[in-house]
């Protein structure tokens, strides 16, 4: 019968259906191309980076945003050190590290300054210029990460203004040798002031242009509120109470045309600078030439200006913003989050009272290695050997290029003058005793100066 017939078809039609798919299934399965497992495994990988990299982030925001409210709140300086430690240790070091140098070769295009470098003959040659960029790192590093209330713990931190122990007084000590060495100058208030806006300011300008993520309200205030500290240690006046008004001054300050003006001092010193930020490139084939190209096309047009440096061709400066650009991209989707902090100093290491006080080495070295340690084994003799052979130091170290930062005599002084603040520093060979500082419980001075052997 038809209907039968026709009941059979449909109903074996039915039973082909599953057979039908798995073919279908292990057909599509055999031809499936290497790029499909491929995309998989790259979203699968861009996901866990993304799962993980955010995880500090959220981490001192859920620890800070509630008592900062949007601004309403307060954080203390040694907070804000925590806060900016994560960009600055482990999301973004090494481009937040170049954001602190470029705002301090930013300096060198306001003529009041570079004048006074020039004449300090600091900067007037290869060694003088190394040797002052290695301190000066060393030093800012010292202050900027380790805690600037002395205390590891901060539970600890008394009220007592006559107590002299401190667990970590490293900061200070470095701050003070920053205010000894600022003392020797007549330096205007002014200059002091806009030098503090740069540093305040430039991480947040880096992290928004080149970072693999901007810097959060929560981050901009605690870098305010540090910069805004250490500039009241220094006793800098008139220091704006937020970061955007910080920035309104920096804006104000550059309207007038004061500031930014093309000098020959300001060519000569940026172009010391640049020889040594650029020490480590070789001669060969134009190299050094076109880097230093590259670099200025990393400057802002004002500061280029000032410092006389041609404008370089719109495809150059094209191509540098978006090789940075794609860094940060690249940073941002497709490399883990570090698992350890990235410092120009070592600030694990803690200082108990009645304890000694070890040689200070710094993380990193420039081209002349300044405070670096000397090989003691045969590996490390060759190892330096190869580096100097393929132009990364430009000599072994020794030394010839100083012995590391000590702080020694510290604590025997402290005890000997239990309730004065006696700054000592280091000149031309011996020691001497300077002006006592105030010691107020909420803005500690630090006791002792680290000498430089």
């Amino acid at each position: 019968m038809p209907f039968l017939s026709e009941f059979r078809y449909v109903d074996g039609f039915w039973l082909a259906l599953p057979s039908f798919f798995q073919q279908r299934s292990q057909r599509l399965h055999t031809h499936a191309s290497h790029s499909t497992y491929v995309f998989a495994g790259v979203l699968v990988w861009m996901g866990l980076v993304r799962a993980l990299r955010w995880r500090r982030y959220n981490a001192i925001h859920r620890k800070y945003l509630r008592k900062w409210n949007n601004g309403k709140g307060t954080i203390t300086p040694e907070e804000a050190q925590e806060i900016t430690s994560v960009g600055a240790a482990y999301d973004m070091p090494l481009l937040l590290n170049y954001a602190l140098a470029f705002a301090l070769f930013k300096t060198y295009a306001i003529p009041s300054i570079s004048t006074l470098l020039n004449k300090t003959k600091q900067l007037s040659s290869t060694e003088n210029i190394s040797k002052r960029y290695a301190d000066t790192e060393l030093l800012i590093a010292t202050y900027f990460f380790c805690p600037i209330s002395g205390y590891v713990n901060p539970s600890m931190y008394g009220d007592d203004p006559k107590s002299s122990s401190m667990d970590d007084p490293r900061a200070m000590i470095a701050l003070a040798r920053t205010n000894y060495l600022h003392s020797k100058y007549q330096i205007s208030n002014n200059d002091f002031l806009y030098t503090l806006c740069l540093f305040a300011l430039e991480p947040n300008t880096w992290a928004g242009r080149w970072g693999w993520r901007a810097l959060s309200p929560l981050e901009r205030h605690a870098y305010y509120v540090f910069w805004a500290e250490i500039g009241r240690r220094m006793d800098i006046k008139d220091i704006p109470d937020s970061f955007e008004s910080l920035s309104a001054w920096s804006k104000a300050s550059r309207a007038l045309g004061y500031l930014f003006l093309a000098t020959q001092s300001n060519h000569d010193l940026a172009g010391f600078t640049l020889e040594e930020l650029l020490s480590a490139v070789p001669e060969f084939g134009g190299l050094k030439s076109f880097a230093r190209r590259l670099a200025i096309c990393a400057m802002d047009d004002i500061v280029r200006e000032a410092m006389m440096y041609p404008k370089q061709p719109w495809l150059l400066r094209t191509v540098v913003w978006w090789s940075l650009y794609s860094v940060g991209v690249f940073q941002r989707w497709f490399l883990l989050p570090r698992g350890f902090p990235s410092t120009p100093v070592n600030v694990t290491q803690n200082f108990k009272t009645g304890g000694g006080c070890p040689r200070l080495h710094p993380n990193k070295w420039a081209a002349r290695p300044w405070y670096r340690p000397e090989p003691t084994t045969s590996f490390g003799y060759f190892t330096e050997k190869l580096l100097v052979k393929l132009g990364w130091y430009s000599e072994m170290p020794s030394s010839m290029v100083r012995k590391p930062l000590k702080m020694r005599a510290m604590r025997r002084l402290c005890e000997r003058h239990p309730n004065s603040k006696v700054i000592q520093f280091w000149d031309l060979g011996h020691w001497k005793e300077e002006k006592e500082y105030t010691n107020e419980p909420s803005m500690r001075r630090c006791q002792s100066m680290i000498p430089y052997e």
